[in-house]
């Protein structure tokens, strides 16, 4: 619960002192990479929203009521968004659409998103490392110095692809926000305290294929 708390405030300051609201009325568009099923990615955006709906209010440039919020909601092809937009919030204060596909790859038009927010999606890659042999593991947890540097070298690769498409997609002025599990440098990679749920997920996971 703290920790959510804080992000919050970290996604509020953010907003208020970086963000850039058009000068004229306009519709501010805002988009969610690796929204899942919700309800986190409702939380989230909500957040942003009522973040930028306060700085527009404190502004004395800006008309209260000029401007209106599309949200993307964007996964991977295969993900159930019939179940995300069922359960949409029905009093929301903006647009929605889906967006499908990787967000490893060019997903909006040059300079379309005032807003991007990853949240806890950026640590799966967009595929397992080439030519490394990693059976029955979905992280380099356990796997030794091999599989660590391996997945590094995916990650930075992936990560690079993503930076790209957003600078690309990015309205001047904007902000990418991005959530994702890190680890001190000078904590080992299979350290406890930082791997020991994928342990666990991973258990989960080979039950779930034995069956």
């Amino acid at each position: 619960r703290t920790r959510c708390a804080t992000t919050t405030d970290m996604v509020k300051e953010v907003i208020h002192q970086k963000l850039e609201i058009p000068t004229e009325a306009a519709t501010i568009s805002v988009a969610d990479l690796g929204c899942a099923v919700g309800p986190n990615t409702f939380h989230s955006i909500q957040t942003v929203v009522d973040a930028m709906n306060a700085k527009i209010k404190r502004s004395s440039s800006h008309q209260v009521g000029a401007f209106e919020f599309q949200v993307f909601f964007n996964d991977q092809i295969g993900n159930d968004f019939n179940t995300l937009f069922e359960s949409l919030p029905p009093n929301r204060q903006y647009f929605v659409a889906a967006v499908p596909g990787s967000f490893y790859s060019r997903l909006f038009p040059p300079n379309s998103i005032h807003y991007f927010n990853s949240s806890l999606a950026l640590h799966w890659l967009s595929r397992a490392p080439s030519g490394l042999v990693n059976k029955g593991r979905v992280h380099c947890h356990g796997g030794g110095a091999e599989a660590v540097a391996a997945y590094g070298v995916q990650f930075r690769a992936d990560i690079a692809a993503f930076l790209e498409a957003r600078a690309v997609e990015l309205v001047r002025g904007g902000l990418l926000v991005m959530l994702f599990v890190c680890r001190h440098e000078w904590m080992e990679p299979d350290a406890p305290r930082y791997d020991m749920w994928f342990a666990h997920i991973e258990s989960i996971l080979r039950e779930l294929v034995a069956e």
